[in-house]
């Protein structure tokens, strides 16, 4: 038991040894020592450089909306009341609320009827209807 405890107080003493020593010591005497200052120009300093720049070769940067821009449907009414700029396939209850048409609603996505209207003389529901890209005359029942 005398032997183990001191085989193990001679690798506690030799683990110590090597963390307190300087690196430097365990380094043979006939090399050596030169310290190269630190380099500034490595690839992580200019991994970044150019990572945000354009790309020449993809040519002018187009707009990032509608290609064409939105189709307006200048022939949209409710309740007799002519409303401008109105999108194609717009949600109907967006051009009621525009033309301060109160449509009443309950379920938001057409399962009860309670927002049912009229569109070109069909009855629809305006909370899932959307504008068509003709004539469009919306009358609230």
């Amino acid at each position: 038991m005398t032997n183990c405890s001191f085989i193990r107080q001679a690798a506690l003493v030799a683990v110590a040894f090597a963390f307190i020593t300087p690196a430097h010591s365990f380094v043979p005497s006939n090399v050596p020592r030169t310290h190269s200052p630190p380099q500034t120009s490595t690839s992580i300093n200019n991994f970044f450089k150019n990572a945000f720049a354009n790309d020449e070769d993809l040519g002018k940067a187009q707009n990032a909306g509608l290609s064409n821009g939105p189709r307006y449907n200048d022939n949209v009414t409710v309740n007799g009341k002519k409303i401008s700029k109105i999108v194609v396939d717009q949600n109907i209850s967006q051009v009621c609320n525009a033309a301060r048409v109160k449509v009443p609603y309950n379920c938001q996505n057409g399962e009860c009827g309670t927002c049912e209207l009229k569109i070109n003389g069909k009855k629809a529901r305006a909370c899932v209807s959307k504008v068509p890209a003709g004539k469009c005359a919306i009358q609230t029942l």
